[in-house]
Formats: C-alpha cells, structure tokens, sequence
C-alpha cells in the first residue's frame, strides 16, 4: 500500500471515502469506487483490496498509446489508484513516461511550489501544453482552481518537469 511508480502518497492524494469497501467492510484507507475505470462499477474499495487486484483499472487506449503500448508501464499504471477525474483520463507523459501523480493543488500550492511565489505564473508554465491553447483566460482558471475546477500535478519520473491538468466540474 502506497508503494506506486505512478502515484506518490495515495493515503493524501487519492479521493477516498468513509463507506466500507465492498469487499472486506474495513473504513480504512478506502477508494471512492467511482474513479476506478474498470468492467465493473465500483462503491468504495480499501487499498489493501486494491493492492489485491479485486478492483481492476484499465487504462483507455488513448492513455496507452501515449507510451507506445508499453505493457509494463500499462500494468505499473493501472496498480496506480486512479486521479478523481472529472471529465477523462488525462494523464500525461513526459520523457516516453507516464508523470507521477503528485496531488491535486490549490492556488496556495502554485504559490508555494513556484520559486518567486506567483503561483498564477507557475500555473500558466507548467499546464499541459495541449491544454494552453483552449484557455479562453488564465486569470478565470486561476480564480476557478478549487471552486469550480480541479488541478491535478504529475511529475516526470525522468526529468523532473511539472505538468499541470485542469478540468472543470
């Protein structure tokens, strides 16, 4: 538990629940069942149960692909507790890897993780590039981090580089 190559801290950064995993009844360390991308729909599943592989992930092809259907990565990735996306997977990949999920931040975070303080800069350098483009405004997506959107950060397990995905509810 909390061992993944693509998910630092899943007792923090996972979106976890207080309803008894489905498979043992423990309340403890348990998954929100609806971010688990699988043939079944899920409730709440605890890590252990997780770890177990009673819950599978699949990862969507167009997920896969992004690293040439490198099937080791695929499976380290789908033993990955899942992000709470909101809309879909977006995970990205950098240096032919995927990035390591490393929270979902506040502003607060930008701000502490840039290195001169302005995190609303910090956010606009390290948003995934795909997604630059489709900003109608910077200033509105930083004023919606955490209200009516999400920013979910990966860290490249090569470079170290920074991503930023960001969907709104």
């Amino acid at each position: 538990m909390d061992n993944y190559k693509y998910f630092e801290n899943a007792k923090e950064n996972a979106y976890m629940t207080d309803t008894p995993c489905q498979f043992c009844g423990t309340t403890e360390n348990c998954l929100d069942g609806v971010f688990i991308e699988g043939d079944e729909d899920y409730e709440s599943v605890c890590l252990n149960c997780y770890d177990a592989g009673k819950a599978p992930s699949k990862i969507p092809p167009y997920v896969a692909e992004k690293v040439n259907n490198d099937p080791q990565k695929i499976k380290d990735l789908s033993d990955c507790p899942p992000v709470p996306w909101i809309q879909s997977n977006e995970w990205p990949v950098c240096c032919g890897d995927f990035g390591v999920f490393i929270g979902e931040w506040s502003n607060t975070d930008f701000d502490n993780n840039s290195e001169d303080g302005n995190g609303f800069g910090f956010l606009q350098v390290i948003l995934a590039d795909d997604q630059k483009p489709r900003v109608e405004s910077f200033e509105n997506l930083w004023n919606d981090i955490s209200f009516e959107a999400a920013a979910f950060v990966f860290r490249c397990p090569h470079c170290g580089k920074l991503t930023a995905v960001c969907q709104y509810y």
